[in-house]
């Protein structure tokens, strides 16, 4: 019973290691400090490329040493990258809720009114403070995503983690 339990496990270690395999991962770091980004295939990507300004974004499909494709149609190259942007869900988050307080607040304080009847529906408060809160909500969306500018301070480099290809030697010419 016990050789069947081990010979189970040595065939379930040897699947996932057959399974496992190294990849390229495009790296977004701070040098010297340890804030760095990873994005592998399959990830969400939002950038900004040098020559024009365009914008693309959508997932990663291949990784080679020198570009990225996105989309599979979008073929990047890492010097043309000027920024990428990563979205900051908190942010985000605020900025949804907020919008839906002061809409809600608005709505709530009108039914209010109504239900008991009194001269004015619509109160000069409840208008100021709801629509506050749909104003913030909206001068928040341009901080929605984090831009990191390529260069100075942020770098972008490809690690290549693949163990079928053979390092160069230095020694050899």
């Amino acid at each position: 019973m016990r050789s069947y339990a081990y010979i189970l496990l040595v065939l379930a270690m040897g699947l996932m290691l057959s399974s496992a395999h190294a990849q390229r991962v495009l790296l977004l770091e701070k040098p010297g400090k340890f804030k760095n980004y990873k994005y592998f295939i399959g990830n969400n990507i939002a950038l900004k490329t040098i020559p024009f300004g365009e914008k693309h974004d959508g997932t990663i499909h291949i990784i080679t040493d020198t570009s990225i494709v996105i989309n599979f149609d979008n073929e990047i190259m890492l010097s043309d990258v000027e920024m990428i942007m990563r979205p900051r869900w908190g942010l985000g988050l605020l900025s949804k809720v907020t919008r839906i307080a002061g809409a809600g607040y608005f709505v709530l304080d009108v039914v209010n009114n109504s239900i008991n009847g009194h001269p004015t529906i619509v109160d000069k408060n409840t208008v100021m403070i709801s629509g506050s809160l749909i104003v913030f909500s909206y001068l928040i969306v341009p901080l929605h995503n984090k831009r990191m500018k390529a260069g100075n301070p942020w770098r972008i480099k490809v690690l290549n983690m693949s163990m079928d290809e053979e390092p160069p030697n230095p020694f050899l010419r």
